[in-house]
């Protein structure tokens, strides 16, 4: 059972006691310890009562606690700590505090912790949401992760379909979440439902306490939407502020295929481009592609501009065969080359080879024996057996052309089939590179053998007297 010391006397009380037992002092504070961390059994505003610490981020720490006034429900309580604690800082927090507030207030969505209060005690500010018991998004993909597994094409396809109506009602208050990711997702344990934790507009309070007074001196300059997760939100929202729905989505997108895949979005960006490269590692439906590339579009104008749009696809997937849905805009429905790598052999054609890879390899022509080595097709190394005597008088020094004209027809397909590559990009990087190598062997063979031809010819003529 919990209790309470007396920080005057050191009486142990029940946690449920307001003041002490044995001296009479208030016990209402006794518990916050010298960290600043509230510890278990600490009674705020004579109504919540601190049951244990369930994490820290940007915004301060965050409790489960028990509320007194509403039959002690649990709720999630978040102290917000303002970067400046002066007189004028915790006025201007509050401000800002009521002003989101009335917004917040307003939300009412089972898939949204409803908030009901914010309130200060002593120096302290702190917001009361329902508290959703269950595990984020980020836990469940670890789990998954620790046996070899992600987050399916259909699940994903669900979340979407159960998140998106959220997002739609959101926005339809002009409140954009602005941090949508794994970690803000929880799956509710009650109904396995997702439920959308730390609102944007929580988090624009926080950073609002940290930079109105701080940065009284640059009045003009207004960073508080300037939020998200690098690599989950999109460059505009980072780099100059500016959110809209369309940014929560993209912020979905990335979100559902860090899910799928398992790696983080800094994996899944070429960062030569800066273009999204995930479907190196994941081959979906051609109707889940489109759809997340819009989302995923650079420019906001050529992203899905509502949660309604998209759930309008997700309708359509459910009434149509998928492989025969098109996204509305023709320049997404291109799909980039679906990275099968290393999957199949040789002479299995169960595998298909993008065509964008098809066609004569100039370096596996010119130097067979060679080129296989780095491209794992080891067939080529019987280029070599011309070196051996009793080859030679088999195949008449043969081998090595032979093999040149074969890899060079099917040396692309069975390098891709062979070998695991990043991406049909760095594939073709590197058959050009030993196009070029190549080449300049095959050159100063050329050049070698000529000069050996010559010489040998001017030995023998020499020998037969023309020499002289």
């Amino acid at each position: 059972m919990n209790s309470i010391a007396c920080s005057s006397c050191g009486q142990e009380n029940p946690s449920k006691a307001r003041f002490c037992s044995r001296c009479g002092v208030s016990l209402l504070q006794a518990q916050k310890s010298v960290s600043g961390n509230l510890t278990a059994g600490t009674r705020l505003r004579d109504r919540y009562i601190i049951r244990h610490p369930i994490g820290q981020g940007g915004f301060g720490r965050t409790y489960l606690a028990q509320d007194t006034g509403r039959f002690n429900e649990l709720v999630t309580l978040k102290e917000l700590t303002p970067v400046y604690q002066e007189a004028y800082a915790l006025q201007k927090s509050e401000e800002l505090f009521q002003r989101e507030a009335a917004i917040l207030h307003k939300l009412a969505s089972p898939q949204i912790p409803k908030f009901w209060e914010i309130f200060r005690d002593e120096q302290r500010l702190f917001l009361v949401q329902d508290y959703i018991q269950g595990k984020t998004y980020q836990t469940l993909l670890e789990e998954r992760n620790a046996i070899g597994k992600c987050f399916s094409e259909a699940e994903i396809i669900q979340l979407l379909q159960q998140l998106l109506p959220v997002l739609s009602y959101l926005h339809s208050y002009g409140v954009i979440h602005r941090d949508i990711s794994p970690d803000n997702i929880i799956c509710r344990a009650s109904d396995e439902m997702p439920v959308l934790i730390d609102l944007g507009g929580v988090t624009k309070i926080t950073v609002a306490m940290a930079t109105t007074a701080g940065n009284s001196e640059y009045p003009g300059v207004n960073s508080t939407t300037r939020l998200g997760k690098i690599g989950y939100a999109p460059d505009e929202q980072l780099r100059l502020g500016i959110a809209a729905p369309h940014s929560d989505l993209y912020a979905l997108a990335v979100t559902a295929i860090v899910l799928m895949t398992g790696k983080q979005p800094q994996q899944l960006i070429d960062l030569e481009t800066m273009e999204w490269n995930w479907q190196q590692y994941l081959s979906l439906s051609p109707f889940l592609t489109n759809i997340l590339n819009r989302m995923l579009a650079n420019l906001p104008v050529n992203r899905f501009q509502s949660a309604e749009e998209v759930l309008q696809q997700l309708k359509t997937f459910n009434e149509t065969n998928p492989t025969q849905v098109h996204s509305p805009s023709p320049q997404h429905n291109t799909q980039a080359p679906i990275n099968n790598s290393g999957q199949g052999h040789l002479f299995d054609n169960s595998e298909k080879v993008p065509d964008e890879i098809q066609g004569w390899n100039w370096g596996a022509f010119f130097v067979p024996g060679v080129w296989c080595i780095t491209n794992h097709v080891w067939i080529g190394l019987v280029s070599w057996t011309d070196l051996s005597l009793v080859s030679t008088v088999v195949t008449f020094g043969m081998t090595w052309p032979i093999m040149a004209i074969i890899l060079g027809v099917k040396g692309n397909e069975w390098a891709w089939k062979s070998r695991r590559w990043r991406s049909v990009k760095e594939f073709k990087r590197h058959q050009r590179l030993w196009a070029v190598i190549g080449f300049f062997i095959f050159i100063m063979l050329l050049i070698l053998i000529t000069l050996i031809v010559v010489g040998l010819l001017a030995l023998g003529l020499a020998s037969l007297g023309f020499g002289r």
